[in-house]
């Protein structure tokens, strides 16, 4: 039976790259596995063949499992079994703040490099020596997000507020209501709800609450999944009220270029026309998998170039290759992706601006 047939992990998506190093004996496993969702896994596919523009090098093997999930439940079941892979170094994820929180101590019990393209959580600064990510904390986030909203209300409002109960929607609400001025905006609803587990009851629930208080804007700090199955409900009650969201919206599979995502921005990592580099990864990456590219998408594939970057550079194992994502623009130069310069902070953390995105159909 081949690697690919003995490898199998059935409830998320899961990429790895098994690099071995040719020793005088018999082969040294380098492991790298990728966790994510669904839309990404595209991405790290696409990073892992530009790589490896000539297929596996000497010494190079990659072998490619996917299914799908990303909740902390199943991220935590995932985050064990890789770790039982010998030779594992690294893994790409997980796709977002809860699920990257709950598996950390895994990874970092067993000095495995976590490489998270989007977790924005604060506490995930805090999770170890081994966390690195490629977004700021949310606490930056929640600021941009304020002003936003005083540009977007300059003369006073009402606010509908929705949130994921979980560390992501809790510290990001907290953070834009630190920095919100409460005399100037009134939050006149503030309502949470879990990542899994939406009934009609529950949007039946919201939805009253629009009726019964009107806001002039809604601010949506949860995934773009969900925001979608409320959204048909939400146009007929506020057809033109604005949403502005938190980066959470851009994850998920959703056409956020269709006429239903007009009047709908969030904040975003990347500005993805800003440069030549970004331009030609979206061009390329809509060609090839017919839907437009997302700002994940663009970090999920740097994040790949990074630990291969690591593996080029003569880490063998997560231990090496901390060091080596350490050593970015001290000892060595910044990585240069397409997302821009890499180099992590003493917690992990990249320092990288905020855009705002407005979704709907493309300007002309």
């Amino acid at each position: 039976m081949d690697r690919a047939g003995r490898l199998r992990l059935p409830r998320l998506i899961v990429a790895f790259l098994a690099a071995h190093a040719l020793t005088s004996c018999e082969p040294s496993p380098r492991v790298i596995g990728v966790s994510t969702s669904a839309p990404y896994v595209d991405a790290a596919r696409m990073a892992l063949a530009d790589a490896l523009p000539d297929g596996p090098i000497p010494g190079l093997d990659t072998v490619i499992n996917s299914s799908g999930g990303n909740l902390a439940a199943p991220a935590l079941e995932a985050a064990a079994e890789l770790v039982s892979i010998p030779g594992l170094m690294a893994v790409v994820g997980h796709s977002n703040s809860a699920a990257s929180l709950a598996a950390a101590p895994v990874y970092a019990e067993h000095e495995v490099v976590q490489l998270s393209p989007t977790a924005s959580a604060v506490l995930y600064s805090g999770m170890g020596p081994y966390q690195f990510r490629l977004v700021p904390p949310d606490d930056r986030q929640g600021g941009f997000l304020a002003e936003e909203i005083k540009r977007l209300l300059p003369d006073r409002g009402r606010i509908a507020l929705f949130y994921v109960n979980d560390d992501y929607g809790r510290g990001l609400r907290e953070a834009v209501l630190d920095r919100l001025d409460g005399t100037a905006y009134d939050v006149v609803v503030d309502l949470p709800h879990m990542e899994d587990d939406i009934t009609d009851t529950d949007v039946t629930h919201a939805l009253k609450a629009l009726v019964a208080t009107a806001p002039d804007a809604i601010l949506w700090l949860a995934r773009g999944v969900i925001l979608d199955r409320y959204l048909d409900d939400i146009r007929r009650i506020l057809p033109n009220a604005p949403i502005l969201g938190g980066d959470a919206i851009e994850s998920g599979s959703v056409d956020l270029g269709s006429e239903r995502y007009r009047h709908v921005s969030s904040v975003s990592f990347l500005d993805l026309t800003a440069t030549e580099a970004l331009r030609a990864f979206t061009q390329r990456y809509e060609e090839r998998f017919a839907r437009r590219a997302s700002a994940p998408d663009a970090l999920t594939y740097d994040a790949i170039g990074l630990l291969v970057a690591g593996l080029r550079a003569g880490a063998s194992d997560g231990a090496e290759l901390r060091v080596y994502l350490m050593s970015l623009g001290r000892d060595r130069p910044a990585f240069e992706g397409i997302t821009g310069p890499v180099a992590f902070d003493d917690d992990g953390n990249v320092e990288r601006s905020y855009v705002l995105t407005r979704h709907g159909p493309r300007r002309q």
